[in-house]
């Protein structure tokens, strides 16, 4: 595995480390070609993606964006990021085998956060200004990983709300609740400067594409 496809699959824990062999090193395409598996990746990752905005009455505090990377979202997602590099099939089932055991782990999200204090940005600091709790009304459970993203030209590919101010974090949360799946929940960043909580209901406001810092 390229040490580059290994961060990739990694960090956006599509697939597990070490489980794709031979892989071709090979970016992303500056204009990705179309097909099923794009349109099928945006689909199921809009769908599991929500955000949320802080505010201390006209002072803007922070913007959050975030993806629940579903067993759905992880494999749309590699059968995209194989059209890109052009696996073989090996290396598809190698890599979809992986995705599923990580699913297996626990609840994953993709988070992108702005901050207008950058000092604020520091989901990934053992010393947290941030709570990170996921909530489905009956359990609530605490993230225990928390991951810096590099935002390269994969990432913001994958996940395109990804903004030129932000810090991208993957997320991993231990859930011992009810599946997730087909019921409404939120993932919340909660703190001293007040709550960010991404709704995945269905009124839960869906990423713009990308946010700005103002």
């Amino acid at each position: 595995m390229t040490r580059h496809l290994a961060a990739v699959l990694l960090s956006l824990a599509l697939a597990g480390c070490g489980a794709v062999q031979g892989v071709k090193s090979r970016l992303p395409p500056r204009e990705p070609r179309s097909g099923p598996e794009d349109g099928a990746y945006t689909e199921v990752r809009g769908a599991a993606s929500r955000r949320a905005r802080l505010y201390d009455g006209l002072v803007h505090r922070a913007d959050l964006s975030g993806s629940w990377l579903s067993p759905e979202v992880r494999e749309a997602g590699v059968r995209l990021v194989a059209t890109w590099q052009d696996w073989g099939p090996a290396e598809l089932e190698a890599a979809l085998a992986a995705g599923r055991a990580e699913s297996a782990k626990g609840e994953e999200f993709m988070l992108s956060l702005y901050t207008a204090d950058p000092k604020h940005n520091d989901l990934a600091n053992p010393g947290s200004v941030w709570r990170i709790l996921l909530d489905d009304g009956a359990t609530q459970v605490t993230a225990t990983s928390v991951e810096i993203v590099p935002a390269d030209a994969t990432t913001r590919q994958l996940f395109p709300y990804v903004g030129p101010f932000d810090t991208v974090y993957r997320v991993r949360v231990p859930w011992t609740g009810a599946p997730l799946a087909g019921r409404p929940f939120t993932l919340k960043l909660l703190g001293a400067l007040g709550p960010l909580v991404l709704d995945f209901g269905p009124n839960g406001k869906r990423p713009e594409r990308p946010h700005q810092a103002p």
